[in-house]
């Protein structure tokens, strides 16, 4: 792929690096933003109609975390489609999954999608359907900082000092301040495993390395609950 301004600023993640970030497995990054069989992706990913790359941009991200978000909650595929339609169709949101106003009128595109999906009962007839969309959007959208009402970057929350922003090193989790790689701080302590050493290696706080290392073990975790998830 190459380095132009069409990737520049963008963020670059292969589907494994994305799944990895938010919790799922390559196979269903995939089947969202390419399609699988007969049925069409919830959209086109960024890096799609440059050269049919399954490479992702920071916005083909978020928008998966949303999506994920709502998977988990028992959300279908289809009031998903609905909802991005809708909001494309009726309120001129390019990208709405990754828009601002997603995170403020999200409980009523999805309420308004799941009672027009025929294919899934309403979740306000299991729980307060409210509640739930609330609890979707924040897990989803809370740590996001936006600019001109679109995703901007992200601060993955519990760890205040780590960002991921398209601006800055491809996308990839870094340090705020330092711009040091979280999976570089991760990979040195598992052959050296010793934070102070690193401490003093990269001149960063203790504390700071520390945070590096939990929040790579976190989506270790993750990785690993839904490959076991995957092979039940």
């Amino acid at each position: 792929m190459p380095l132009d301004a069409e990737i520049l600023g963008h963020g670059v993640y292969t589907p494994r690096e994305a799944a990895r970030l938010i919790g799922e497995s390559s196979q269903q990054v995939l089947r969202w933003t390419r399609g699988s069989g007969p049925s069409e992706p919830l959209w086109h990913a960024y890096y799609q109609f440059l050269e049919d790359s399954t490479e992702l941009s920071f916005l083909d991200l978020v928008e998966l975390r949303v999506v994920a978000a709502m998977r988990r909650a028992g959300i279908s595929l289809q009031s998903i489609r609905y909802a991005i339609e809708f909001s494309q169709n009726k309120m001129g949101i390019e990208r709405p999954l990754a828009s601002r106003r997603f995170q403020v009128d999200g409980k009523e595109l999805l309420m308004d999608a799941v009672e027009n999906d025929g294919n899934l009962v309403s979740l306000s007839k299991k729980r307060p359907g409210q509640k739930v969309f609330a609890e979707i959007i924040k897990s989803s959208l809370s740590d996001i900082e936006y600019e001109n009402d679109t995703a901007a970057r992200w601060r993955p929350d519990g760890f205040k000092d780590i960002i991921i922003d398209p601006k800055r090193s491809f996308g990839e989790p870094i340090t705020d301040i330092f711009g040091i790689s979280t999976l570089t701080i991760a990979s040195e302590y598992s052959e050296f495993q010793d934070a102070q050493y690193l401490s003093k290696i990269y001149e960063v706080p203790v504390g700071l390395i520390r945070q590096c290392i939990n929040y790579e073990a976190q989506l270790d975790a993750l990785s690993e609950r839904k490959s076991a998830q995957g092979s039940l």
